[in-house]
């Protein structure tokens, strides 16, 4: 059996350049998912599988999917907050420091190596029972300093204002800050989508509801509509996010910064998170389970019977934000097209603002212009 991690579609059709027509899909067809499915509910396999084949989130999948299992067989919940929320702050900290910087074609941090040795670190202590999570705090705070913030992450202050946040952005000390100064000067200002918010403190009775019948895994729709998730929807209500709205009324701009103040959000609750983990039984011999991840909710549901697992259904965030008519669909809409390799660096920024978990790949039909 083929475990290819799967990539997400986008389809650019350019016989009006002027409003190309773009469709956005994911490949990822529940492969883990179908491979667990059969096994024995004492199997290690399924451990195995999810810690080896989800190269990002490994601690969030794995939560979710040891959650869902204890609810569906009325055993205890693990509590595995703690680690999920320590895993968002180091997927947040590598995103602004490195991922994102290389995504949009910037040259990334010179100390990037300290990144690689912080996840090496984090990848050993949150695979353990009981992680040090002091020894964590040790490597992960002078880091956000060094790459992020500029100072103490329990100083930093240009969360407060919008004027405050450009100041920072300008000084451009860190990589993160050159990030931002980079995007508020050649990244055109272009308006939120009208696709709504998944909810990510929604009542594990909603999802049930949608989850139950036949939703897509690759696409997932709720009652035919395309929902996004991410960082900006645990942002809600914060005046910066509402100042670059009346500002710049930009929606890229928002994506970006909602990721820096979820990153500090975290940092501050990170000892004693909230709503980060939600599992229960949701139906007979069910379990769902409802985890929060730097790039939006997990949603993973399993049933038991028979001290069998006989069924396993995954909706990760890249499936909601690159389903049809989603919010990567509508923002690419936006982009005007004059050659290709213009469109490809300005996606590049807003496919890079929603963070697919897996590479992506554009693809041009009907050009008829001379150059790519």
């Amino acid at each position: 059996m083929s475990f290819t991690e799967g990539s997400v579609l986008i389809d650019v059709d350019v016989t009006s350049p002027a409003r190309p027509k773009v469709t956005t899909r994911s490949t990822r067809q529940g492969e883990i998912s179908r491979a667990i499915t059969g096994q024995s509910a004492d199997s290690p396999l399924p451990k195995t599988l999810i810690e080896s084949l989800y190269a990002l989130c490994p601690q969030a999948h794995l939560a979710a999917f040891e959650c869902a299992m204890a609810a569906a067989q009325q055993k205890g919940i693990p509590q595995r907050s703690r680690k999920v929320v320590y895993e968002i702050i180091n997927e947040h900290l590598r995103f602004l420091a490195f991922d994102a910087c290389v995504s949009v074609g910037i040259k990334p941090a010179e100390e990037v190596r300290r990144l690689g040795q912080l996840r090496a670190l984090a990848t050993v202590e949150l695979s353990k029972e009981e992680p040090d999570f002091d020894r964590l705090d040790e490597a992960i705070g002078p880091a956000i300093q060094t790459f992020v913030t500029g100072s103490s992450p329990d100083q930093f202050e240009a969360l407060q204002s919008l004027p405050d946040f450009e100041a920072w952005m300008m000084h451009g000390a860190t990589a993160a800050s050159r990030l931002y100064a980079q995007l508020w000067e050649t990244v055109p200002c272009r308006r939120h989508t009208s696709v709504a918010m998944l909810n990510p403190r929604c009542s594990l009775e909603t999802i049930e509801a949608w989850v139950s019948g036949d939703i897509s895994v690759s696409c997932p729709l709720i009652n035919g509509t395309a929902h996004q998730t991410g960082a900006l929807g645990r942002c809600e209500n914060q005046p910066l996010l509402d100042e670059i709205a009346e500002q710049y009324g930009c929606g890229i701009r928002a994506q970006f910064v909602a990721r820096l103040i979820d990153l500090m959000n975290y940092w501050k609750v990170r000892r004693a998170p909230q709503w980060t983990v939600l599992a229960a039984q949701t139906a007979p011999h069910t379990g769902l389970a409802h985890v929060q991840t730097a790039r939006g909710s997990l949603i993973v549901r399993v049933i038991v019977e028979n001290g069998m697992i006989a069924g396993v259904k995954t909706i990760a965030p890249t499936e909601w934000n690159f389903a049809s008519g989603s919010c990567a669909e509508q923002a690419l809409s936006m982009i005007e097209f004059s050659t290709q390799d213009q469109w490809r660096r300005d996606a590049a920024w807003i496919v890079t603002a929603i963070d697919p978990c897996v590479p992506y790949q554009i693809r041009f039909h009907n050009d008829t212009s001379d150059t790519e």
